[in-house]
């Protein structure tokens, strides 16, 4: 909902915590300006500090609240913004720790929010903890939209996401380590993953469903491991994982196109594309001219529709892993890191799949397939790297990784049809009883392998302090295997051999200034996909100049491009990224953060499709993919398929100090992005490929003595499009955001 004004409980919220500071203003005068605030508490051989913020944050929001919560989600009310306490024994002789460190922020309300912990007692014990939760509210309207025409009768536009996401993610990890300084030291760990509530999804049985899907997953991780000091330089570690996955999502139809059924109690779900010129879900029959009528009555009995559809697909998995490793530096010249990891999880997936209403091409008034999916993974992993110092200023480099698995999986499906008997005259009034029921069997056994090897050595010349480098070479194999009938022996297997040389280089010419260079280029082969590169190279450029203290300048750029030169495909892609930030703060009480990146994004390959718009440029100018090796009958038609993405992103922000206890700062962001990718659909807008993001922002703080400091913040968000905004909601918003707070710091 949007407004103008704050209202008057955000008033009286302001009210108040002006009065406060007041009012502590007033005490800190009259204590006398010349008694300086201890920076921290001693207590019990402790040094305490601690923070506390609490507020009050008002948003007013004009526009889309979906695109509002999908970008920011920032809601009224009163929040605990951030709390810190550290306690650190300076003689390490506490009774229980030594030091115990608590931070945490967002509560009350924020989409974000957490709390972390770490306890610690010298030689004995380290602790962790880390909560997280994260609130995420998707609703991208364009996403998953079949932009239904205004020419269907009915007129029935989507404006929101059919696959919109509304889910909440608790995650939780408690680390405890014992005897950490000891000759051998254990470790012990717990996580916890748990994503649920309320999103959306579809399903094709003849056209397309909206469905709810209540998300719920969960993952429990155990760990315990230990490191064994064999030598001064030398530890062996063992670790073992036990990771336990649960799907507990479920699927069920959703209601959008309802119509009431001719001389039936009850109604049918019409789904999402409602397109009557080109019938979908179905033709309009004569003399109707509309395929809901003005009572509600579906006028077409023999259409694509649903009475009802659930899904449920429970999965639980179980992923027991073993690693060993070693780290050494005992042997005069040599480093040795080694690991190995050994992980097998098996997968029981039960299916029970149900659908009624009507498939209009097979005539089928209800389906059921039901089955138990089970599948296994083995994998193995292992790391190894030797450091050879050759000399003061040489040293050889060899690494080694190894990945390999195969998912061997099964399906034994029994998939029950209800079939009109006689299909001329099926439609949604045929009764269940009217129709044969035929079971089919199937059993599907496949598997999926993959393994993985490569190799770099590196000659290493750290020349001086002032410059140094590095020359290398990289060789890999990957093999895909894919067992698609263990019976017939249909399989796929592709080999791609990888060859990278590498070059990087440093230079410091000055204690001020530091230049990094890295190159690679990768040539493969084969490729695994149309758009598999077979040619890759990358670029990377840093630069870091510190001319004064108070000013710092930094420089990057990042340049990625590959291809593939196969005729049937022409695959080229790059992805160039240059930034710039500067930080200036030429005075205590003054300021100045600047930086800028531009990202450049393209790729384009020959793809064949299937479309009868000619008023589409993309259709009237398209090629024939027929012949010339393409032999495509089903998409015939050849073009371009490009896809391009130019990002601005600049961001500026003053600070300043007008008063020893007043500091304020403004600033400004921006994310500019223009995009091509061809228009299929004529009502297809380019949406998230062309838009502009505005942030501007300001912030006063007030130190108000006894460790007391009043805080104002202003966010704004205007988020605009580029391009038409088709048959959904508009996009665009915007939205101003104040936060007052009082922060308690010593």
């Amino acid at each position: 909902m949007s407004s103008n004004c704050l209202g008057l409980q955000q008033v009286a919220v302001i009210v108040l915590l002006l009065k406060f500071a007041a009012t502590a203003q007033t005490a800190g005068s009259s204590a006398g300006q010349s008694q300086s605030q201890p920076e921290a508490w001693e207590s019990n051989g402790y040094v305490i500090h601690q923070s506390l913020e609490i507020g009050y944050r008002a948003s007013d929001i004009t526009g889309s609240e979906q695109m509002y919560n999908t970008l920011v989600d920032l809601r009224s009310g009163p929040r605990f913004l951030e709390q810190s306490l550290s306690m650190q024994s300076q003689t390490h002789d506490g009774l229980l720790f030594d030091n115990l460190f608590v931070n945490s922020y967002g509560w009350g309300g924020d989409p974000n929010n957490g709390l972390r912990t770490r306890i610690e007692k010298n030689k004995w014990y380290d602790f962790r903890a880390n909560f997280r939760r994260d609130q995420q509210d998707f609703n991208y309207d364009l996403l998953a939209n079949p932009l239904n025409p205004s020419t269907s009768s009915p007129n029935l536009p989507v404006t929101f996401s059919p696959h919109n996401f509304g889910t909440r993610r608790r995650m939780s990890d408690y680390d405890l380590t014992l005897l950490p300084e000891s000759a051998i030291s254990f470790r012990f760990g717990y996580s916890h993953n748990n994503m649920t509530g309320p999103s959306y999804s579809s399903v094709h049985e003849g056209t397309d469903a909206l469905l709810f899907q209540d998300w719920n997953t969960t993952i429990n991780s155990y760990r315990f491991g230990a490191d064994l000091k064999i030598l001064p330089r030398t530890v062996l570690s063992y670790d073992q994982f036990l990771d336990y996955y649960k799907g507990d999502t479920t699927w069920q139809l959703a209601p959008f196109a309802q119509a009431l059924l001719p001389g039936a109690p009850g109604t049918v779900e019409l789904g999402l594309p409602i397109d009557t010129a080109n019938k979908t879900p179905c033709v309009i029959n004569s003399p109707a001219t509309s395929l809901i009528d003005s009572t509600g009555t579906l006028t077409n009995t023999a259409c694509n529709a649903y009475f009802d559809y659930n899904r449920t697909n429970r999965i639980r998995t179980s992923a027991p892993t073993e690693r060993f490793s070693l780290h050494s530096s005992d042997i005069q010249r040599l480093d040795l890191t080694a690991s190995y990891a050994y992980s097998t999880a098996d997968m029981n997936a039960p299916l029970n799949e149900v659908f009624n209403g009507l498939l209009q091409r097979s005539g089928i008034r209800q389906e059921t397939v039901t089955g138990p999916g089970l599948a296994t993974r083995i994998s193995n992993v292992a790391d190894f790297t030797a450091t050879l110092h050759l000399s003061e200023h040489f040293r050889l480099v060899d690494t080694f990784r190894f990945w390999a698995y195969r998912i061997p999986e099964r399906f034994d499906s029994v998939e029950t049809d209800w079939t009109c008997t006689d299909t001329s005259t099926c439609s949604l009034l045929t009764p269940i009883s009217a129709t044969t029921p035929s079971a089919t069997a199937t059993s599907n056994e496949l598997s999926f392998n993959q393994n993985w090897k490569r190799n770099q050595v590196d000659f290493v010349w750290d020349a001086s302090k002032h410059f140094g480098g590095r020359v290398g070479f990289r060789y890999g194999d990957k093999v895909f295997h894919y067992i698609l009938d263990f019976t017939t022996g249909d399989q796929d297997r592709v080999v791609i051999h990888e060859y990278t040389p590498l070059i990087a280089f440093w230079a410091k010419p000055l204690k001020s200034l530091r230049f990094n260079l890295d190159w690679e280029h990768t040539s493969n082969d084969a490729a695994l996909v149309r758009i598999g590169p077979r040619k890759e190279s990358r670029y990377r450029i840093q630069g870091n100049y510190a001319p004064r203290p108070w000013a710092v300048f930094g420089a990057s750029i990042n340049l990625w491009g590959a291809s593939n030169g196969d005729a049937l495909t022409d695959y080229h892609a790059h992805n160039r990224n240059y930034g710039f930030t500067a930080n200036l703060t030429p005075r205590e009480r003054f300021g100045f953060d600047f930086a800028y990146n531009y990202n450049d994004i393209n790729q384009n390959s020959i793809i064949c499709f299937n479309d009868s718009d000619t008023s589409l440029s993309l259709v009237a100018n398209a090629g024939s993919c027929t012949a010339n090796g393409y032999n495509d009958t089903k998409n015939t038609l050849l073009t371009n398929g490009y896809y391009t993405s130019n990002t601005h992103y600049g961001m500026g922000s003053v600070m300043f100090k007008p008063h020893a206890r007043i500091t304020a700062q403004v600033g400004y962001s921006i994310t500019s992005v223009g995009g091509q990718t061809p228009q299929f659909n004529a009502l297809q807008p380019f949406g998230s490929l062309q838009y502009n993001y505005h942030q501007p922002l300001a912030n006063l703080s007030v130190d108000i003595g006894h460790n007391l400091t009043a805080r104002v913040g202003w966010n704004y968000y205007l988020y605009g499009e580029k391009s038409f905004v088709a048959p959904t909601d508009p996009r665009y918003f915007h939205a101003n955001n104040a936060t007052f707070s009082l922060r308690w710091a010593f």
